[in-house]
């Protein structure tokens, strides 16, 4: 067989195998420089090229790439005549007479590489900062493999004298440079750039004080809007981004609760903010406000919190899937992108009960009106009764196939009722909208956050030697940003876990739990991005 490929080709297996080991090099490269772009959470569509790139698959796939031609490298050698080189070398090839240590590094290489690979396929199983310990090892793979690479003769001939100008060894010289390069990189400009990426990331920080009831608006019979003013007049004394919510602390006799609600009015509103509650028999804080608020109060709020927003930096594209109250969040960021003219498309999908259950529908038809990059669906699921000639039904996946072109290539905002979510996400799912696409934040009985035992606390981080107050509602990921911490996250929703940290003392709820394993549970992993303090004093292993 090695004849005829020399006779026709002029190739050798041992030719072969330095080809493929060129490929893996070239992929290696693209693997460290991809997951350094990652590790300074890199934003390509917040920076250049102003793009959404999916720089975690790249990473991930790239790893895979890299590891099938790491093992498919050597495999050629025991067929080649003039190697020398036996089945049982290819595994361990300090056996060998020829060049035993400088192949035995690339053997090191491949079998380090598996284990790469292995540990980040099953790092959900592992506390993060655990696995990004072993995650260190990918160093060992590179600076191995290209050393093998640089000083291996690449006939394998023992005494061989090695042209270091050959086209080959040149690449390999030019992938060594890069890497060394891009390590240097990260070690002192990528960690300036971390922690400004970081910042550009971290919610704009809360405040605590009273708001006025300026105004109530009635908006449907169930659902009321609030406009609330500075207490002393003036601006809103915070800032906050489209999609972020106001957590108000109520008083009910001598029993003080917590509920969260959305902003639904535009940061570009300096002088009120408005917030949408629909009332709900089970809802202890919505029948509260609807019931006892009236114009002139005053209401003790935390704010803003939440990472469920979207200044227009995140995508150059943006489909909004709403369902019922849930469209509260989604109308700030409709009148943010409408009044700043964002020159991309904007697609609204609004799931409601009926015709009737139809909120702000005059102001949605009037910025598509002023804003020609918005498309939007309504889609009631019961038209009996009610002249409508649209589409009605639940939501399925013809309704977003012929509603919004090349979907899975699009950051998807979801937000509603929990059962109207998980429908909805799976038919994202079948759709191939991958889960780094998705974002989502749930509503149950209008609030944002059910929870009564949420609770002021402080926060320490054991490890970084620093503690901040935290107040009832926020997450330990943003507690972490507020003190300085640095905690990894990449979709802080509650579905990567990426975040995971260890409670070592006090108490935490969360929202969501998906990333979570029945190990982590029992070890009191935590996902940073969906716990909150339920106790007046946590600690935290990080």
């Amino acid at each position: 067989m090695e004849e005829l490929l020399i006779r026709h080709f002029d190739i050798s297996f041992i030719d072969i195998s330095a080809y493929i080991g060129l490929a893996a090099a070239g992929v290696m490269t693209v693997n460290l420089f991809v997951g350094l772009l990652l590790s300074i959470q890199y934003s390509p569509a917040a920076n250049w090229p102003h793009r959404r790139i999916p720089l975690f698959d790249i990473h991930k796939w790239s790893g895979y790439g890299a590891l099938f031609l790491a093992l498919l490298h050597p495999v050629w050698l025991p067929l080649a005549k003039g190697a020398n080189f036996t089945l049982l070398a290819v595994f361990y090839p300090l056996i060998t007479t020829e060049q035993p240590i400088l192949t035995s590094l690339g053997a090191l290489s491949a079998y380090t590489l598996i284990f790469v690979v292995l540990t980040a396929y099953f790092r959900q199983r592992f506390v993060y900062a655990f696995w990004k310990k072993l995650h260190y090892a990918s160093y060992v793979v590179i600076g191995s493999f290209l050393v093998h690479g640089v000083f291996t003769e690449p006939s394998l001939k023992h005494g061989a004298t090695i042209n270091f100008f050959d086209g080959g060894k040149l690449f390999i010289e030019a992938c060594a440079v890069i890497c060394i390069g891009l390590i240097a990189w990260r070690i002192t400009v990528g960690r300036k750039l971390r922690r400004e990426n970081a910042s550009q990331a971290v919610p704009l920080p809360t405040w605590h004080g009273q708001l006025t009831v300026a105004k109530i608006i009635d908006v449907a019979a169930d659902v009321k809007v609030f406009r609330l003013v500075s207490a002393t007049g003036g601006r809103l004394p915070f800032s906050f981004l489209p999609g972020q919510y106001l957590s108000f602390r109520l008083a009910e006799g001598e029993r003080v609760f917590t509920r969260s609600y959305s902003i639904c009015s535009a940061p570009e509103q300096l002088n009120y903010c408005d917030i949408a509650v629909k009332r709900m028999e089970d809802g202890r804080g919505s029948l509260y406000l609807h019931q006892h608020i009236a114009p002139g109060q005053s209401l003790t709020c935390v704010g803003p919190m939440g990472s469920f927003t979207f200044a227009g930096t995140e995508a150059d594209s943006l489909v909004m899937i709403a369902g019922g109250i849930g469209i509260t969040p989604m109308l700030s960021v409709l009148r943010h992108l409408a009044q700043t003219s964002w020159p991309h498309e904007v697609y609204l999908l609004f799931a409601v009960s009926t015709p009737g259950d139809i909120l702000f529908e005059q102001e949605i038809r009037a910025i598509s009106q002023q804003y020609p990059r918005l498309q939007y669906l309504i889609l009631p699921s019961k038209v009996s009764g009610f002249s409508w000639e649209g589409p009605n039904g639940r939501i399925q996946a013809e309704h977003l196939v012929n509603f919004v072109p090349y979907i899975d290539r699009r950051r998807v905002h979801v937000c509603g009722p929990e059962p109207m979510m998980a429908a909805t996400i799976a038919i994202l799912h079948e759709l191939n909208v991958a889960d780094s696409h998705i974002h989502t934040e749930s509503f149950g009985s209008g609030d944002v956050i059910v929870d009564d035992n949420l609770v002021d606390a402080m926060v320490t981080f054991v490890k970084s030697e620093k503690a901040c107050f935290a107040p009832a509602g926020m997450t330990l990921l943003d507690a972490a940003e507020e003190c300085g911490v640095s905690v990894e996250s990449l979709c802080r929703t509650g579905t990567c876990g990426t975040c995971k940290v260890k409670v070592v003392a006090g108490e935490v709820n969360m929202h969501r739990d998906d990333a979570l394993t029945a190990r982590d549970i029992r070890h009191r992993i935590v996902l940073a991005c969906q716990a909150r303090a339920a106790t007046a004093d946590v600690r935290i292993e990080h």
